[in-house]
């Protein structure tokens, strides 16, 4: 099953910007180039398809937006998976819904504290009901109390 899934690479490293590489996690290669983490605003994000797991890296302070369509209201499960890549002191990684179509209202919120150094990863799981079809956001930021950088991996179901 694996094989069978398109992964999307995104990474930032200090103020680089993404390319197609291949994926750490089970060496498939993305067709095309993604946009660079961070990307700040929500005119910026990332597609984030159901079923398809995206990947990148974000540091203290710093912001990744991501697009989710939904064509019918159902329950939507977002994974997410954290790993510390600068110390092992850790951080924490809040990843929040937001639905611009009721003013940008924020549905809920999913924190992913990261302790975890490679090649093990800080799981978290959480659902939410959209409440109607269209787009949304997920904000994903990393509180600068445990200021490092970390990586994350994430799908919806």
């Amino acid at each position: 099953m694996k094989n069978a899934r398109v992964l999307l690479v995104a990474s930032l490293l200090a103020a680089s910007c993404a390319t197609t590489a291949a994926n750490p996690f089970d060496g498939v290669s993305s067709p095309t180039a993604e946009p660079p983490l961070p990307n700040s605003t929500p005119q910026t994000a990332v597609g984030l398809p159901v079923g398809l797991e995206v990947t990148g890296s974000i540091g203290c302070g710093q912001v990744a937006w991501y697009q989710l369509i939904v064509p019918s209201p159902r329950m939507i499960t977002m994974r997410a998976y954290g790993q510390a890549l600068e110390h092992a002191l850790g951080a924490t990684a809040t990843v929040t819904f937001i639905d611009p179509a009721m003013g940008n209202l924020e549905l809920g919120h999913m924190v992913l504290p990261v302790f975890a150094r490679a090649p093990n990863w800080d799981p978290r799981e959480q659902q939410f009901m959209p409440p109607h079809p269209g787009t949304y956001y997920a904000r994903v930021s990393v509180d600068p109390n445990g200021c490092q950088r970390i990586a994350l991996r994430m799908m919806l179901q």
